[in-house]
């Protein structure tokens, strides 16, 4: 009997399990391949090298290094963690029609050729100008709804006398669930610091404990003896709602006496110019963008790599205009990027 598998190391377990198997057999009988006792034995040493596979499989889902999916949210849970979820794209909507019209609350517009499209929150009226702007939200949850400016071009509900409706601005706030390196981060951090009586990582480490929190720093003394500020993280849409729930967490652990105050990471706006050759400008802004999201707070933008994000999404050529060097983010920031291609 033999197995048939594309995974070597499956393979060398399974005949490593066999031949343990065989060698407790005397050599004075035949256990060749083929043989009466071989074949009776392969399948055998087979199930128990699948049964020991799970096994270890499924002692890898109780530590948080090695853990994934609804394994690694149980050992959050016991930690007092819970991976954050997927949050919805927002995004304002202008509609052009007759003075007067109502554009109803639902309407559904989206983006040609795609599969996203996004949902007015409320009713909006045509004004004088002949025109109506309105908050909508993604259908999709997710990062898929962070459309770029004037995207969102269809109107899939027709609506009597009105004709046009666009995005002026990027839509926002679209993030994926929290995956599991970052759930994962979180919870060792909290294993890895027990709490101190006040030291800085604890409070970096109440901070993650926050869902929605992605990132947290503390400050000591920023405005003298007995200030911590705690910088923090998250989706930008609910952003506030998260300083708030890590401020009142917060209060609730910190020493007596100490004025801590929770605010979120600053944007620091940093224009990107570049001019490329080879590919079109929509899909450059895009590998520039998935340079610049792994960029982190603090971090530094590196021109040569932005260069090298186009160079490797296909363009045939590209030359640097603006910045001219490298940048190095504020301690407290993280970067919004404004890109343009030439």
């Amino acid at each position: 009997m033999s197995i048939t598998t594309t995974d070597t190391t499956a393979n060398q377990g399974y005949q490593t399990k066999l031949q343990q198997m065989l060698d407790t057999i005397p050599d004075s009988l035949d256990k060749r391949e083929g043989s009466i006792i071989y074949d009776a034995l392969a399948p055998i040493a087979l199930q128990l090298w699948i049964e020991e596979s799970k096994f270890q499989g499924i002692l890898e889902q109780a530590f948080a290094v090695t853990a994934e999916g609804r394994y690694l949210e149980l050992i959050a849970k016991d930690h007092g963690l819970q991976r954050t979820p997927a949050t919805h794209a927002k995004v304002t909507l202008v509609f052009t029609g007759v003075i007067g019209k109502t554009v109803p609350k639902g309407t559904t517009c989206g983006v040609p050729d795609s599969d996203v499209s996004f949902v007015t929150d409320e009713a909006v009226v045509i004004d004088n100008q002949g025109r109506a702007t309105v908050l909508a939200t993604c259908k999709l949850s997710g990062a898929i709804g962070n459309v770029g400016a004037n995207k969102i071009t269809l109107i899939f509900d027709p609506i009597l006398d009105i004709w046009t409706v666009t995005n002026p601005e990027p839509a926002k706030g679209g993030a994926d669930e929290e995956s599991d390196q970052s759930l994962r981060n979180r919870i060792l951090y909290q294993k890895r610091n027990p709490e101190h009586g006040g030291t800085d990582s604890d409070y970096v480490r109440w901070a993650l404990s926050v869902t929605g929190v992605t990132y947290a720093k503390a400050i000591d003394k920023p405005r003298g003896i007995g200030t911590v500020d705690v910088i923090v993280g998250g989706n930008e849409t609910q952003i506030d709602q998260i300083v708030q729930d890590t401020q009142g967490e917060i209060n609730r652990k910190k020493p007596s006496g100490v004025d801590v105050k929770v605010r979120k990471v600053r944007m620091q706006e940093v224009p990107i110019r570049v001019k490329v050759e080879g590919i079109d400008a929509d899909k450059a802004i895009k590998a520039i963008r998935e340079y610049t999201s792994t960029i982190g707070v603090g971090g530094t933008v590196y021109w040569a790599k932005i260069l090298s994000a186009v160079i490797n999404a296909g363009a045939t050529d590209a030359t640097m205009i603006q910045p001219t060097q490298n940048i190095k983010l504020e301690d407290d920031s993280a970067i919004d990027v404004v890109v343009n291609i030439e």
